[in-house]
């Protein structure tokens, strides 16, 4: 492969939209690398597919945690994207700007001011409330689907009204208590992730080079600059030289990863593992943090979608309501609503997110390959996690082999605080559950009883029961000093001439609510300062 000036290192969320700006907007020749498939697969495009990709090792790669001190030494799943479009192409579509407190310490340049992020968020976005709107090329569709939700959610809506909670029709970045709608990636019943919006546009342009099924095995580096990368694709190895550099978007777990395998890295660690070290960086793969939730199921004797999607004849009645007209329950996610509350937090900020969701349902195992599967009673979850979790985890290396998964440790509930939301959760789920319309719908408790439980045995239930939400993010965190990060606020790595990383791992905090939007935003905005800096070199 011949005239490379730059590649992309994956084609997720940020990598997707990387590519299309560096592609309209200089001369450059691009690859962009991707370690899985296309995006083509049926399951990837039907909305509530998601139950589907949730454990299909051919687009996820499917990683655990390390064992969890905090949770009775329970591995925690953590599903990744590895397909175009990246955890985007696998995720439920929710799309949340995060709160505009959540930015505070972002940066100290009036790029990174919440102000301009918010100018960053519109130009990208484009709202619609109607699936037959017709969509402007190259910006991400955010839609109010709130028309097609399950009527019970009222219920939690006139619940939270009770304990003075109000309701927004569509969640803002406002840091006042909120409930609403989630707005969803999706347009006339199908996922529009970034790959669909951003990618496939230029996906023909001669001067980029997509490569599926390929992993970037290390960077090359000389003089500090990145001369080339080392690829695999099957058996096959080969190097791609580059005449301007590379950009990281391969996410808070790979993108840590590849930098430790290319010799960047806290040098004691890399050692360890017969690396040679290029850069000695403690910051690299620290400061893992993610939201660490769970879920409270209820029966109810009111409707559900329990019914459309755990009965035969409910899934056909979906089925054929999504094939006719890409309408109905297939064509949503399934959070559908929730919100951002301060109940009793330690800082002005809310501390918890909630879900409301009309569906329960449960891992089960056929073929020992795991599936979500809807429960055949009707009923609604009240979930939630905390906004701001303070526990840090570190992504590292397991052994000298790039062909070895990395180790994993979120380090959960390391943080007193973080244990002190668990509490706050506890209570605001006891008192929304006894609200006068919560018992219109409630019928009995699944698994566990909320309501009759005292905190201690509530706390040894959620150390036992909750996961991921799959928001891992901060594992290279920007930083204009060295010593605190490991890239700058122009997200270019400490210590490189020519290497950038745009993907959630630069996150300074991670950000309240689902962090896919704030990928694509840092994306949109990061591309802005690679530009520039290309053009200098």
């Amino acid at each position: 492969m011949n005239n490379i000036d730059i590649a992309i290192i994956g084609a997720g969320s940020a990598g997707s939209i990387i590519a299309n700006k560096l592609l309209n907007e200089t001369n450059f020749n691009i690859v962009l690398i991707e370690a899985g498939p296309k995006d083509n697969n049926p399951i990837i495009d039907v909305p509530l597919g998601y139950g589907m990709t949730f454990y299909n090792k051919k687009i996820n790669w499917n990683f655990y945690s390390e064992k969890q001190d905090n949770l009775f030494d329970r591995q925690i799943y953590y599903p990744r994207g590895k397909v175009l479009g990246g955890s985007g192409s696998i995720n439920a579509m929710v799309y949340a700007r995060g709160l505009e407190t959540d930015y505070d310490n972002w940066g100290i340049s009036k790029e990174w001011s919440f102000e301009n992020i918010k100018k960053v968020y519109h130009s990208m976005e484009q709202q619609i409330n109607n699936d037959k709107d017709n969509l402007v090329g190259e910006k991400i569709p955010v839609n109010n689907v709130s028309e097609h939700h399950h009527p019970i959610l009222e219920y939690f809506f006139n619940a939270s009204n009770e304990i003075g909670i109000k309701k927004n029709t569509n969640l803002t970045t406002s840091s006042q208590d909120q409930v609403g709608h989630y707005n969803i990636n999706t347009y006339r019943g199908t996922r529009h992730s970034s790959s669909k919006v951003f990618l496939k546009p230029i996906s023909k342009n001669q001067r980029l080079t997509i490569l599926n099924n390929t992993q970037v095995k290390k960077l090359i580096i000389q003089d500090k600059k990145i001369t080339g990368i080392k690829i695999q694709n099957k058996s096959s190895e080969k190097i791609i030289k580059l005449s301007q550099g590379a950009i990281l978007c391969s996410g808070s777990i790979m993108t840590p990863y590849l930098l430790m395998h290319s010799g960047i890295g806290d040098k004691e660690h890399l050692k360890q593992h017969n690396k040679e070290i290029i850069i000695d960086n403690s910051n690299v793969g620290r400061n893992l943090q993610d939201h660490l939730g769970l879920d409270y199921l209820f029966k109810t004797h009111h409707h559900s979608l329990n019914k459309s999607l755990g009965t035969w004849p409910g899934r056909i009645t979906s089925f054929l309501k999504y094939i006719y007209n890409r309408s109905g329950p297939l064509s949503l996610s399934i959070n559908q609503s929730g919100g951002y509350i301060n109940w009793n937090s330690k800082h002005h900020y809310p501390n918890l997110q909630i879900y409301f969701n009309p569906l329960t349902y449960s891992i089960t195992h056929k073929n020992k390959r795991p599936l979500l599967k809807t429960d055949k009673f009707n009923g609604f979850i009240i979930g939630y996690n905390s906004c701001r979790p303070k526990s840090l985890g570190r992504v590292t290396l397991n052994s000298p082999n790039p062909n070895d998964t990395p180790l994993i440790d979120p380090n959960f509930l390391s943080h007193d605080e973080d244990i002190y939301d668990v509490k706050c959760a506890i209570n605001f789920s006891k008192i929304l559950a006894s609200t006068d319309n919560i018992k219109k719908i409630r019928k009995e408790s699944v698994k566990h009883d909320l309501l009759n439980a005292n905190e201690e045995d509530m706390i040894d239930h959620f150390k036992s029961n909750a996961v991921s939400i799959y928001h891992p993010c901060g594992t290279c965190k920007m930083h204009e000093d060295p010593k605190k990060g490991v890239v700058s606020e122009r997200l270019k790595v400490h210590g490189l001439e020519n290497l950038w990383i745009a993907d959630a791992s630069v996150f300074p905090n991670i950000t309240s609510g689902n962090i896919n939007a704030p990928v694509m935003m840092l994306a949109n905005l990061g591309s802005k300062f690679i530009i520039e800096d290309l053009k200098k070199i």
